[in-house]
């Protein structure tokens, strides 16, 4: 039943391919933006369609695993969207399974040489991905009305967030998405752990990660500074609404807590007391791949959508309406930039980030982790055997798909 959904749901968005029944030239983009960063990609686009009558610009979203794994099929199967926009971590993926074209079969390279190197993706020395942002990073975010300052250490967190909770009005100190993998991340390396070692082979199994688990739980379980079930929506409702004093959430969410009347502060996510290492969020590239599909003819049309989703203008209304880290150094040294107060705290949860790995593997990390990781959440297993599964469960899915 469910391979029936996915090939009727890939003949859906796979319709009207080519040109639009109007004549006009089509050129599709399926992408993974959310919150504010979708309404102003909707209204750019909406822009360009306006000021080309020649052509129609089509946009669908999709969530991002969905999105990387129809993607494939419908590129390896000759068709799918022109473009693909997403974070640098498909890259591998994609240009392994030949689902795209190095992008400077569109772009030439005097437009790509105001790039800075986060702004063009390469993987095995080929590059295959044009960037409109860096970052994709978790923060902290914090609610000035209830929290004046951040902490800087766990230790300070609990003892602010238990005298913040206190408060009838806040229900939790702190909320997010902690059952999701990706927001685990900055828990774990500051416990001194990381997914894979240089080789692309998983680390899960080990103190760290124990540790890093256990920290998590004991927020909820022993101090109760979190709720007890939480996703991507409740905690998004929790620090909108105002019930939680605290939140860590990554750019794309921020200008939604402005709309919802939260005057918020950002800060770096605090550091361990004991190793005094600062949680590092991974940070990527977030952009895009051409399909390898595109034909000459549509070429120059691509090209030019490029050009305009991705240059110094674009880049900078980004970064001044929905605090993106631009990855041209002119519009990053400007003063849109340098005066904004969000973007300078943002910049600096970067200075101690972790990249993103852009190896293959590292899509068998995130799928691998998460069924441990939530039985660890919902009490079924223990933090020992949660990183126990993780290692195993990540190996088989490697040793799957790789050997």
């Amino acid at each position: 039943m469910r391979s029936f959904s996915i090939f009727a749901l890939l003949i859906l968005l796979l319709s009207g391919c080519g040109s639009a029944d109007d004549g006009r030239v089509k050129v599709r983009i399926w992408h993974q933006k959310i919150g504010a960063e979708r309404a102003f990609f909707e209204d750019a686009i909406a822009a360009y369609n306006a000021a080309h009558t020649d052509r129609v610009v089509e946009i669908l979203y999709r969530e991002n695993e969905e999105l990387r794994n129809l993607f494939i099929t419908a590129s390896v199967g000759g068709q799918g969207p022109e473009l693909v926009f997403g974070p640098s971590d498909n890259v591998s993926i994609f240009a392994l399974t030949e689902s795209i074209r190095p992008i400077t079969d569109v772009l030439p390279d005097s437009f790509l040489a105001s790039f800075n190197e986060d702004g063009i993706v390469q993987w095995e020395g080929t590059p295959w991905f044009v960037a409109d942002q860096v970052g994709n990073h978790l923060t902290y975010v914090y609610n000035k009305a209830l929290m004046p300052s951040p902490p800087t250490t766990m230790d300070s967190l609990i003892t602010i967030l238990k005298q913040v909770q206190a408060r009838d009005e806040v229900r939790y100190g702190l909320t997010w998405n902690y059952t999701e993998p990706f927001f685990f991340i900055p828990f774990l390396t500051c416990s001194g752990g990381w997914v894979m070692d240089e080789q692309g082979n998983p680390t899960l199994d080990n103190e760290a990660t124990v540790r890093a688990i256990q920290f998590v739980l004991d927020l909820r379980d022993k101090h109760q500074l979190i709720p007890a079930q939480s996703d991507y929506n409740v905690a998004e409702t929790l620090f909108k609404d105002q019930l939680a004093a605290s939140i860590i959430n990554g750019p794309w969410s921020w200008a939604g807590y402005s709309d919802a009347g939260v005057d918020y502060g950002l800060a770096r996510i605090p550091r361990m007391d004991a190793s005094s290492d600062w949680c590092a969020p991974v940070i990527s590239a977030k952009g895009y791949a051409v399909n390898v599909n595109v034909n000459d003819e549509k070429l120059s049309y691509v090209h030019d959508l490029l050009v305009y989703l991705t240059g110094p203008e674009m880049q900078t209304r980004m970064a001044e309406e929905i605090a993106t880290i631009p990855v041209i150094d002119a519009v990053r040294n400007a003063e849109v930039v340098q005066q904004n107060p969000v973007l300078q705290a943002s910049l600096r949860q970067v200075e101690v980030g972790r990249p993103m790995p852009t190896a293959p593997q590292m899509r068998q990390i995130w799928d691998g982790m998460r069924g441990p990781y939530q039985l660890v959440m919902s009490g079924t297993i223990s933090a020992e055997e949660g990183a126990r599964r993780m290692q195993e469960e990540v190996e088989k899915r490697i040793a799957d798909t790789f050997l």
